[in-house]
């Protein structure tokens, strides 16, 4: 800070109480300002209530001069500050800068600073004028509470009537800028007011004086800048302009700030940026930060996230309901990164509640409408805070906001609600939607999804007659996700403890969210037979999210009518592991190829499976989507798989935005002896043969299969449609039940047990909850469940499934976890009370949720009697016989593994244990 600015930033003293009736002692501790409570101390994690905070300045007499003020830059929520045990003023509210003349309360030599601040419970009586519910919080009640001193405070002295902002409009056409400064009090002698700007180059450009009357509060004035240059993301060019007023030939005050000439606008269904069309390519960012919940860490913290955001091939970030700290958007201007950003929501629309959101939608237009990077506001998320579904007061209420907020910066886009189902829009600038659906598990939900929003679809909008419609709002998914979870070593702090948050997220579902404890689980249910240690585990699930990013974004790629997307997220936040980056912002193992599918020229493979027989023809439909940038000329697409190569031309010239629909291609089948991944390779190349767009697509390849050796086994089904499959696979089929060693059925009966126990061997291959009881004991309860309407689904916590390829499931490549080359065989059902001696052995296939938790068996074995029981809830039966080589093999598998006797596995094991030695 400069020579008139005193910052207050560091230690002060700090008392908590949960409310006014404080009646015994209190521990007086030290607090780092600004940082919320909750980041510091263990106890408070969770907690709101009243903070106390104080701290002593001496300051020289010789620097108390003209007015001086003291200045918070956000303190959440209700704030008070008393200098030298006098009442100075109050402020409400959390998120915006307030300020105070203190000139009279501040004496040479020792002051003493106290600010008492009140973050509400939800309790009306305790905090009867602002509950929590009815004011703006954000995502406090989803993380947990941000409380107390937030952002910067310091003291600043200037003339009584100094500048408290300026407003630019910019118009890039014709270089006008339409101003206004604003003063912190009426202008208290005539002035002359002296407008500099500089170009990006730091030339200036412009330099006007006006006459600035006595009383004024504010004064409009504008001026030109010839030869516009232009703010984009490929190109952040900002103008700074300075204003000061002078008064006897003397600077009196000064103010500056910067500002771009940029335009966002819609035609017929597109963005456009700057006049040219902008595919909107964005991720949703939560603004938390590791250590310091909302506080920023330092510039050179943001200056990384946002240059690793644009390797990632973004342009925009939808920062989420909150009002940043503006040194987010300052970075964000000069790196060239677009933001949407959002009001912070409330838990409840009252009267006094609407107007805390009017006033506060007010003040960050105020406070941020300069930066060029802003190009879109949202007024409500996901309909929390309103019931727009119920109310039509408040659908009137956010029509009425909306129409406010257009006429008040007409130079942004705006969302009224930003919908989740039941939620709608009501009259929006974009028809934006949020769907999760887990891949590959539901990428039949996936795409229907993604048909019925490219369509339009009616849910879009109010269903009661009230919605304004346009039909040329941009349509875009602008939140959809998978989970790929960091390495908890990675986010240990400088000591090297456990990030404090890994002990928050138990309440939600079902405790899934808990991190805490995340490498025990790994060990306790024995995943490293599996994976072998938790990191590959971690490195797994990374490239299952990738994969699932991949034909989430390809397939919304491939309809012309959308417009963008904002993947939820750009790093995770605390427990929620669906980031681009961990909680740290280091990288996922994905990021480095991340660009290929999103970027502005994608290459859009559309496949039906990606298992095939050796000697098939893989058939593909391919499209190049062209969101934006300059046109495609003279480009050719190579398809590459092994020693096949195929081109296909596109038009002559693709200008933006476009999708170039390729039609279908066929390749052949290498012929494999071992089944095997093979990738199919992607290029487009220009007429130069430089490289425009890359992408691949990974196939599963079996050898062709050989019948099955009998071994003297018969196999009985009772069901005709199993019978005749196992026929059709060439499996020797018994008269009757009392014949056969191998049973393979979808339930079993007192028979079906009696036999098992006397020494045949059961395939239990269930398509409906059922009771494994008696083949497990009674107490353990081990049952199939439907995944349906449970956590196991994925659909927001991912859920992690997993086959283990050994023994007879070598054959199956890919994996540990179960990717699109299995995708007609994913369960729809699992096996439920599987206990820990179950995962250390008889477990070969399994699915976890989240953080590694609510395991479950998808494949399991044990002996029953003198048989054996194998159950699984792979799909095997979705095709007809032999068509889907995974279901194939894998029935085999489970075959082999089905008619193996305990004694013959024993005895191998020994056998390599004294080969081993």
């Amino acid at each position: 800070m400069d020579d008139n600015c005193i910052s207050l930033d560091g230690e002060w003293e700090f008392l908590h109480v949960a409310d006014d009736r404080l009646t015994g002692p209190a521990e007086v501790r030290q607090i780092v300002v600004p940082s919320p409570w909750q980041a510091q101390f263990h106890d408070l994690r969770m907690r709101a209530g009243i903070g106390i905070y104080r701290r002593s300045i001496d300051i020289d007499a010789d620097w108390l001069g003209d007015t001086v003020w003291i200045r918070f830059g956000a303190v959440f929520h209700n704030a008070r500050v008393f200098i030298n045990d006098q009442a100075v003023g109050s402020n409400e509210g959390g998120f915006l800068p307030f300020s105070f003349d203190v000139t009279e309360y501040l004496r040479p030599g020792k002051n003493e600073i106290k600010v008492r601040v009140d973050s509400p419970t939800d309790n009306p009586a305790e905090f009867p004028d602002s509950p929590f519910a009815e004011i703006p919080f954000g995502k406090q009640s989803w993380y947990g509470p941000l409380s107390g001193i937030w952002q910067p405070v310091y003291l600043e002295r200037r003339v009584a009537d100094h500048m408290t902002r300026i407003r630019l409009v910019p118009n890039r056409d014709t270089g006008q800028v339409s101003s206004g400064v604003f003063f912190a009090r009426p202008m208290t002698q005539e002035s002359r007011i002296r407008v500099e700007v500089r170009d990006p180059s730091g030339s200036v450009v412009v330099e006007e004086w006006h006459e600035a009357r006595i009383g004024i509060t504010s004064m409009p004035f504008a001026f030109r800048v010839a030869d516009v240059v232009s703010w984009s993301p490929q190109e952040p060019n900002r103008y700074r302009v300075l204003v000061e007023i002078v008064r006897d030939d003397k600077v009196q005050d000064a103010i500056s700030d910067h500002f771009g000439f940029r335009t966002i606008e819609i035609r017929n269904g597109h963005f456009y940026l700057n006049g040219k069309p902008f595919y909107l390519l964005g991720a949703l960012d939560q603004d938390y930060y590791p250590d310091t919940i909302c506080t920023v860490p330092s510039v050179e913290f943001l200056e990384d996230q946002f240059r690793k955001a644009k390797e990632l091939g973004l342009n925009c970030l939808r920062c989420h309901i909150k009002a940043a700290d503006p040194l987010y958007y300052e970075v964000a201007d000069r790196m060239g990164m677009l933001i949407w950003t959002e009001l912070p929501n409330g838990g409840m629309s009252t009267e006094r509640s609407r107007g805390r959101k009017e006033k506060l939608l007010k003040g960050i237009i105020d406070r941020d409408c300069n930066h060029p990077s802003i190009i879109i506001w949202t007024i409500i998320n996901e309909n929390w805070g309103v019931d727009l579904v119920h109310d039509p007061d408040h659908r009137e209420w956010l029509k009425r906001t909306f129409a406010w907020l257009k006429a008040y910066d007409p130079t942004r886009l705006v969302v009224d609600n930003s919908p989740l189902a039941p939620s709608f829009h009501v009259e929006s600038d974009i028809a934006d939607y949020h769907f999760y659906a887990a891949i590959p598990d539901h990428r039949d939900e996936w795409d229907t999804f993604v048909d019925e929003l490219a369509s339009r679809a009616s849910w879009l909008y109010s269903p009661y007659g009230d919605a304004v419609i346009t039909g040329r709002e941009p349509i875009m998914c602008s939140e959809f996700g998978n989970w790929g979870l960091p390495y908890p070593k990675d986010l240990r702090n400088k000591t090297g403890e456990e990030p404090w948050w890994f002990e928050t997220g138990h309440d939600w579902g079902e405790g899934v969210m808990y991190a805490h404890g995340v490498e025990n689980r790994f060990a306790d249910w024995s995943m490293d037979r599996v994976f072998g240690d938790l990191r590959r585990f971690v490195m797994a699930a990374q490239w299952q999210q990738f994969r699932a990013l991949k034909y989430q974004i390809e397939a919304m790629r491939r309809k012309p009518n959308l417009a963008g997307y904002v993947i939820t997220e750009l790093h995770d936040c605390h427990w929620e592991s669906n980031g681009l980056l961990d909680m740290r912002r280091n990288p996922r193992v994905f990021h480095e190829l991340f660009h290929i599918i999103n970027g502005n020229t994608v290459i859009v493979p559309k496949w039906k499976r990606v298992t095939y027989w050796a000697g098939e023809t893989i058939q593909l439909e391919l499209a190049v989507a062209h969101g934006a940038g300059p046109a495609l000329e003279n480009c050719q697409l190579s398809i590459c798989l092994g020693d096949e190569t195929l081109r296909v031309s596109l038009p002559a010239r693709v200008e933006a935005p476009t999708v170039v629909d390729l039609g279908s291609i066929e390749l052949p089948v290498p012929d494999l002896s071992e089944a095997d991944l093979r990738r199919i390779a992607f290029e487009l190349r220009d007429a130069d043969g430089q490289l425009v767009a890359q992408n691949h697509l990974d196939l599963a390849i079996h050898p062709l299969r050989n019948a099955p050796a009998q071994d003297g086994q018969l196999m009985w089904a009772e069901d005709d449609d199993i019978r005749e499959r196992l026929e059709a696979m060439g499996y020797g089929m018994a008269r009757a039940m009392s014949e056969a060693n191998v049973i393979v059925a979808r339930n079993h009966d007192k028979a079906v047990v009696d036999h098992v126990r006397q020494g045949a061997s059961l395939l239990l291959l269930p398509e409906n909850e059922i009771s494994l009881y008696p083949f497990f004991p009674h107490w353990q309860n081990v049952r199939v469940k439907s995944r349906d309407g449970t956590l196991w689904r994925g659909d927001w916590a991912s859920s992690f499934a997993w086959l283990r390829r050994v023994d007879q499931f070598a054959r199956i490549p890919s994996g540990p976890l179960l990717d699109e080359t299995m995708d007609r065989v994913l369960p729809d059902f699992v096996i439920a009370g599987c206990n820990l001696l179950d995962f250390q052995a008889r477990v070969f296939a399994g699915l976890v949720v989240g953080w590694i938790h609510k395991p479950v068996a998808l494949g399991v074995e044990r002996t029953y009697g003198r048989g054996r029981i194998v159950a699984s809830t792979f799909r095997l039966f979705e095709d007809v016989p032999l068509a889907d080589p995974t279901a194939t093999m894998l029935l085999d598998s489970l075959i082999e593994l089905a008619v193996e006797s305990r004694a013959q596995r024993l005895e191998e094991a020994v056998r390599a244990a004294e080969a081993a030695a």
